[in-house]
């Protein structure tokens, strides 16, 4: 037992040698700065803090990585340091759009898994070196397994989203008329237990590990997986749209996972479970980019002013005001602008009362006291900026 704590101790130690924390931390400095600029320039205002990215994700990444943990180790699944490194290769190097839409385990885990199947078709002068050796030897199926539970993770992240997690935008659409539209923009560290080569813990059973390193003994690593992903929602609710693609990516995921568990039977499965894996996901984004060819969800209303943000633990929030929304009558006013909103909350006094309409059509009416200070401060930004000309369309 004490040797085992101790290599624990000491796997939490190689988790800094390794760069994902690093590039996990670049980059969410870079999306998250980047998003703010544009929610300033845009509105006026930061509509979300830094880092809102992963704010809310890391009790969904423990127990992935948990879970991760008994299977690495408890299945005796060994992650060599030149595997480690190539992984993060490729995480760096997809960061380089700048989107974490390449982020998702389909795509960092595949295209790592595709280069390993190359390696043996590479120049024997290539294959002579000792790290493209220790590559040769990987598992592909651990792979498979690894990418099965992320996309698992992925999936459940996706459904928990809420109107909180998605990111307002403003833009012109083709007819000149100001649309919106929503970013779902989440990044994670999914933590967990693997085997390393070198250390002081012995093969207990003749299936463990499943890599064989000649006799000798085993450490243990804490790898820190990057996941994320990144979409629009133009043509329907950013809630609705993260609800059907998680349950897709869930379904995806499954199948996958079946077919990582074969693959320890037969090896080949391995490549399906990985391929499915990798198509499947892109092929989930393609159906959401055909499901947003549909007019625009954050658009003008013919009655009233429609919502496109919420700040977060602002008055609208409190009242229960969601991104979508109609507000027809403020105080018994009807507006059209935000400037006559504002006009009809100079109205309320003390106290202020909306008629809102919902995404189905459905009026309600929400209130709230108002203080000192807030009247400019609810904590609203609309589609249609402040002055605009409805004659023309041009705001």
């Amino acid at each position: 037992m004490d040797v085992w704590l101790m290599e624990f101790a000491k796997g939490i130690g190689l988790m800094f040698t390794l760069p994902f924390l690093y590039i996990a931390l670049a980059m969410i400095l870079i999306v998250s700065g980047k998003r703010v600029k544009q929610e300033r320039a845009a509105f006026g205002t930061r509509i979300f803090d830094r880092f809102t990215e992963w704010k809310g994700t890391w009790g969904t990444a423990l127990i992935s990585g948990l879970i991760l943990s008994a299977m690495a180790v408890g299945g005796g699944m060994v992650f060599s340091y030149p595997l480690l490194l190539l992984i993060a290769g490729v995480l760096l190097i997809v960061s380089v759009t700048g989107r974490l839409s390449w982020y998702s385990s389909a795509y960092t885990l595949g295209l790592s898994y595709l280069v390993l199947l190359v390696i043996p078709y590479l120049p024997e002068s290539v294959r002579g070196y000792e790290w493209v050796g220790v590559l040769q030897e990987t598992p592909l199926h651990t792979l498979a397994v690894v990418m099965a539970v992320l996309l698992l993770t992925e999936s459940i992240l996706m459904l928990r989203t809420t109107s909180s997690h998605t990111y307002p935008e403003r833009l012109k659409g083709t007819r000149g008329m100001w649309i919106g539209q929503h970013r779902s923009r989440r990044m994670t560290i999914v933590p967990f237990l693997a085997l390393f080569p070198g250390g002081m813990i012995e093969p207990f059973a003749s299936w463990w590990p499943m890599i064989s390193l000649g006799g000798d003994p085993y450490g243990v690593i804490l790898i820190p997986f990057v996941m994320g992903w990144e979409w629009k929602a133009r043509g329907q609710s950013p809630v609705v749209a993260a609800k059907t693609m998680g349950r897709q990516v869930f379904l995806l995921s499954i199948i996958v996972l079946g077919f990582a568990v074969g693959s320890f039977f037969i090896g080949v499965l391995s490549l399906v479970a990985v391929m499915i894996g990798l198509i499947g996901r892109e092929f989930i984004f393609v159906l959401h980019r055909m499901r947003e060819e549909k007019t625009p969800f954050f658009s003008s209303a013919k009655k009233g002013i429609r919502i496109l943000g919420v700040i977060p633990k602002g008055p609208a929030d409190q009242m229960g005001l969601a991104p979508g929304e109609v507000i027809e009558r403020v105080n018994a006013i009807p507006v059209r602008t935000e400037n006559q909103f504002y006009e009809a909350l100079q109205n309320s006094g003390a106290f202020t009362k909306m008629e809102v309409r919902d995404e189905w059509g459905e009026n309600r009416y929400v209130q709230r006291a108002m203080y000192e200070g807030e009247h400019y401060e609810l904590g609203l930004v609309f589609v249609e900026p402040a002055t605009h000309e409805e004659s023309v369309g041009f705001f």
